[in-house]
């Protein structure tokens, strides 16, 4: 009887222990699979600034995803403008860090996900076009067409612009610019502006942005959640 008994007890403890084994593999496996989705896929990042106000307020969180294909006019793109990560080597390193530090760091960033040189900003001029700006507002002739028609006309994405007046005496020449001669824009070249753009630098300073500076596609602002928007 106590043979019986012990026999039970340890097949007992041998299925606790299996289960319990099972249970942390499939606690690993998916800790390691949602963090190669938040590292490879789709993952937060906070706002920094007012750049994009008012759409993306300052400290709001957008998903988005480095799986960038199709650019389309009025996305919102992560733009690497100042120190592109260039290379398979880096892109790498830089999503393994990513990954052991649960998205805070980056490839030479000490900072958050959204590192000081990664900044949002929204695609307004695409390969082939020509663009123009005048009173901060942006003026595109496409490829192909014979007239000019401004950005709101020719997006498919709805957003919103903040900009004011500058001062008489402004000299645009060290400063912000309220407008600028045409742009041709060449193949995988694009012009990327700041919703806010009275206080904010893009393409007018940074010049025309190549398609490899397009680092991650803005999909949803997602917090505060009253704001919640698919951009």
């Amino acid at each position: 009887m106590s043979k019986d008994i012990y026999r039970l007890s340890f097949r007992l403890k041998k299925e606790l222990h299996r289960r319990i084994f099972v249970a942390i593999i499939n606690f690993i496996l998916v800790f390691i699979s949602l963090n190669l989705i938040l590292s490879f896929i789709i993952y937060p990042v906070q706002e920094q600034s007012n750049s994009m106000g008012p759409d993306i307020p300052k400290n709001s969180l957008v998903f988005v995803t480095p799986i960038n294909a199709n650019v389309e006019r009025g996305d919102v793109y992560l733009v690497d403008k100042n120190s592109p990560i260039d290379g398979l080597y880096h892109r790498f390193v830089s999503s393994l860090i990513s990954f052991f530090t649960f998205q805070k760091k980056s490839y030479k960033s000490e900072t958050e996900q959204l590192s000081s040189r990664m900044v949002f900003r929204r695609v307004i001029g695409m390969p082939g076009d020509i663009v123009y700006m005048k009173d901060f507002m942006i003026y595109i002739r496409p490829e192909n067409e014979k007239h000019f028609l401004t950005e709101f006309e020719l997006s498919n994405k709805q957003y919103n612009i903040e900009i004011k007046k500058l001062p008489k005496d402004w000299d645009d020449s060290i400063g912000l610019k309220e407008g600028f001669t045409p742009v041709i824009l060449g193949p995988n070249q694009y012009f990327v502006m700041a919703d806010n753009r009275y206080s904010s630098l893009d393409s007018r300073m940074w010049g025309i942005v190549e398609k490899s500076e397009l680092a991650a596609k803005a999909l949803v602002l997602y917090f505060p959640v009253k704001r919640f928007k698919v951009l």
